[in-house]
């Protein structure tokens, strides 16, 4: 299931130079919504950083990871929807991404998801498969006990055991908030086919 999973995800990291070695690198997941005629993923990320810095770099996933960086300018989006900036890039290796499948069934109190984590420090780095459960579920909006770092809650996807998207992390208030697919479908039924 992971590797299922991390086809759909990439690296985007941000540059904070001059901050020391260990604390310079914020790193957020992106999840690939669509991916064009022409090979290039649309693809939505949390918005918070994007208007700090001019540049950031994206990492696609391949076959014994991640490829090399591109760096691409910050730019207008395609759109700024729900606090997700929606971009498009291209991968330099074809073929080994796909979009991300959404949860059709409705997600329930107990059901085992996996949050896809990032760790912060270090520049190209492995990936985290955090293992919890849905605590509740309200409205728009569910609860988990996934273990994160500090800043997963931007944007760490949520999946179930079939590697489907249940939700994408957002706001830690004792415990994580993520929104729910339901959420996640309107806001971004247009570029999602």
């Amino acid at each position: 299931m992971e590797q299922e999973v991390r086809k759909s995800i990439v690296r985007i990291s941000f540059d904070w130079k001059p901050k020391p070695e260990d604390k310079r690198f914020m790193v957020i997941a992106g999840i690939i919504l669509s991916i064009e005629d022409d090979g290039s993923a649309v693809i939505a990320a949390n918005s918070k950083f994007f208007g700090m810095k001019k540049r950031f770099v994206v990492n696609f996933p391949n076959a014994t990871g991640y490829e090399q960086e591109q760096e691409l300018d910050v730019r207008k989006p395609i759109k700024s929807a729900g606090g997700f900036y929606i971009f498009a890039a291209k991968p330099s290796e074809n073929g080994y991404i796909k979009a991300v499948r959404f949860e059709t069934q409705s997600v329930q109190v107990g059901d085992p998801v996996h949050s896809f984590v990032f760790p912060r420090e270090g520049y190209i780095t492995p990936t985290g498969y955090c293992r919890g459960s849905v605590i509740d579920v309200c409205c728009r909006v569910l609860f988990h006990d996934c273990d994160m770092h500090e800043y997963a809650y931007l944007g760490s996807p949520l999946f179930n055991l079939s590697g489907d998207l249940v939700g994408i992390t957002y706001l830690d208030q004792g415990h994580w908030q993520a929104w729910t697919v339901w959420e996640l479908l309107d806001t971004f039924k247009k570029w999602k086919r």
